[in-house]
């Protein structure tokens, strides 16, 4: 136990991790082999929920190992950009475990986390937020602001 009764974070290897999305993907009735993808220095999988696709990353970062959820939705509209971004903001003051992000003019939804005391329901906690949040907005806002649904990968 830690100061006021709070319990340390376990140590949480990259492997046991690795099990854990094997897990998840079990529990999903997914082949994990059929639906992996090269990662930088680490592991990678996909999955897709509805209309979005899914990335789910275990790598080695310098402050130490993390799982990184991340789904590109759609590109930046070519109008009414203030609205959007702003739009977009307002969405992510209300998002739990994960956030709107961007890179390269599309936008992204992204969990992630150092691996330090995860635990499977946590991991499937991060994962259906991104997924659910990636699967209702891509729709939603393509059409709202005439925004194309991101489908290259």
């Amino acid at each position: 136990m830690g100061f006021f009764g709070t319990k340390k974070a376990s140590k949480v290897t990259v492997s046991q991790v690795v099990d854990m999305v094997a897990e998840y993907f079990k529990r999903r009735g997914l082949d994990l082999e059929g639906h992996t993808v090269d990662a930088t220095e680490g592991y990678g999988w996909w999955l897709t929920e509805g209309s979005a696709k899914i990335y789910i990353f275990v790598q080695e970062e310098r402050t130490g190992p993390v799982i990184r959820v991340n789904s590109p939705i759609l590109h930046f509209p070519d109008t009414n950009r203030e609205a959007f971004f702003l739009k977009l903001l307002e969405i992510n003051r209300d998002l739990t475990y994960c956030c709107i992000a961007a890179f390269d003019e599309v936008v992204i939804v992204s969990g992630q986390r150092p691996i330090l005391g995860l635990d499977q329901e946590e991991l499937n906690d991060l994962v259906w937020n991104v997924s659910y949040v990636a699967d209702t907005l891509d729709d939603e806002l393509a059409q709202e602001f005439t925004a194309r649904i991101f489908t290259q990968y």
